[in-house]
């Protein structure tokens, strides 16, 4: 219940640092231009799909590059082997030439011999045997006529051969005129392979500098600004003013060992309030106004656990020995902010998300395992809301 016999020492004080906290936001000279979490968000997970992107373009690269590589060992083989097959049609010809000549020889020397033959006329061979002066000089004389006849069918053969070993010479030198017009095509299609895989890869390369150029160049523009933004916003802005301390039962031990919020950072009494986003219910914590970017930290060893929710957006468990603390609207989380966690160690930064649209601030529960005894009361009149116990006095008492 609401308990109306209460002053209210924090609440309109709350109100004026809000109002006064966001007039000093809307102060900052890039306030109006720099980009939000929600740009920044965007713009990241847009640069992430641009880097998966080029690791997808330089895969699908090399592999094309290992195939022209292997077009490229191609060509030069099949132009060692169009050089072989040159070297042998020149020495093919050369040996075609030289045969053309012998032949050529040789039947002009049968073509004497036949002109010889039909000069002397058919009897020429019997009247140099007739014309014998002795027995050794007839026997000189046969031997003689031999020897021509057997000249002249070695002549003969000579020419047969030749003209056979020309014939064969010729069927080889079509053949490796077929292998060399072959190889040529083949080149010529392997170069166009090339050509191809140059061109593709040279596409895929002007792909990934659009990438680069419109999508990561802007969110790495638009991290940078925010980054300034925030900057800026941190030197402009004082830390939170003390609050008046607040009883605790005695033999109470605060379980709190560091502030949850770095400075600078506000908050006051607001355990209780009525809330209607997403329907009515009653403000189960305290609302620690800051700026995006200020580190939220694990107030004591234990585990943390990353959640999300609609109504407080990015947000972040701390399970300790004496129980957990939950924190919302975080802009985004730390690298080691899920698993095992010591007090002071980032889990967080402030920021927007959930409902929190528009007012960055964390808002911070407190889960113990055992309620405390006389626990002091909210403003609202509240000491327990479900299992969560009223933080203010404890967040006093850590962090001033």
């Amino acid at each position: 219940m609401t308990r109306s016999d209460r002053s209210f020492p924090v609440g309109p004080q709350l109100l004026a640092i809000c109002v006064a906290f966001a007039a000093l936001l809307l102060s900052v000279p890039i306030a109006g231009a720099a980009p939000s979490s929600d740009q920044v968000q965007s713009a990241h997970q847009a640069a992430v799909d641009a880097e998966r992107r080029l690791n997808e373009i330089q895969a699908q690269i090399n592999a094309k590059e290992l195939e022209l590589a292997a077009a490229v060992a191609r060509v030069d083989q099949a132009e060692g082997e169009l050089a072989q097959i040159a070297n042998q049609i020149a020495d093919t010809k050369a040996r075609i030439a030289t045969a053309q000549a012998q032949y050529d020889r040789i039947r002009e020397q049968l073509n004497q011999r036949a002109v010889q033959a039909f000069m002397s006329g058919p009897g020429s061979g019997l009247e140099l045997v007739l014309g014998a002066t002795s027995l050794d000089d007839l026997s000189d004389r046969l031997e003689y006529v031999d020897a021509v006849a057997q000249s002249d069918a070695d002549l003969a053969q000579e020419v047969a051969n030749l003209q056979a070993a020309l014939e064969v010479e010729e069927q080889s030198l079509e053949q490796l005129r077929v292998e060399q017009r072959a190889k040529v095509v083949a080149v010529r299609s392997l170069r166009d392979e090339i050509l191809t895989s140059l061109s593709y890869i040279q596409s895929q390369r002007d792909a990934a500098a659009r990438l680069v150029s419109d999508t990561i160049a802007q969110y790495r523009n638009l991290r940078s600004a925010r980054a300034d933004y925030l900057e800026q916003l941190a030197q402009q802005t004082s830390s939170s003013p003390p609050h008046t301390a607040v009883s605790l039962p005695p033999g109470f031990v605060n379980p709190l060992d560091v502030c949850p919020v770095d400075d600078p950072r506000v908050f006051g009494d607001g355990f209780g309030a009525p809330r209607y986003a997403g329907g009515f219910h009653l403000h189960a914590g305290v609302d620690m106004v800051s700026n995006y970017g200020v580190p939220i930290r694990a107030p004591f060893d234990g585990i943390a656990k990353r959640a999300y929710n609609t109504l407080g957006g990015n947000s972040e468990y701390v399970y300790g020995d004496s129980g957990y603390v939950y924190n919302a609207h975080l802009d985004h989380y730390a690298a080691n902010s899920d698993g095992p966690v010591q007090a002071g160690d980032i889990i967080g930064y402030v920021g927007d998300t959930g409902d929190a649209i528009g007012t960055p601030h964390d808002h911070f529960e407190w889960h113990p395992n055992t309620v405390p005894g006389n626990w002091p009361a909210s403003y609202y009149g509240y000491t327990v809301i479900g299992s969560a116990v009223n933080p203010y006095p404890i967040l006093v008492d850590v962090c001033g």
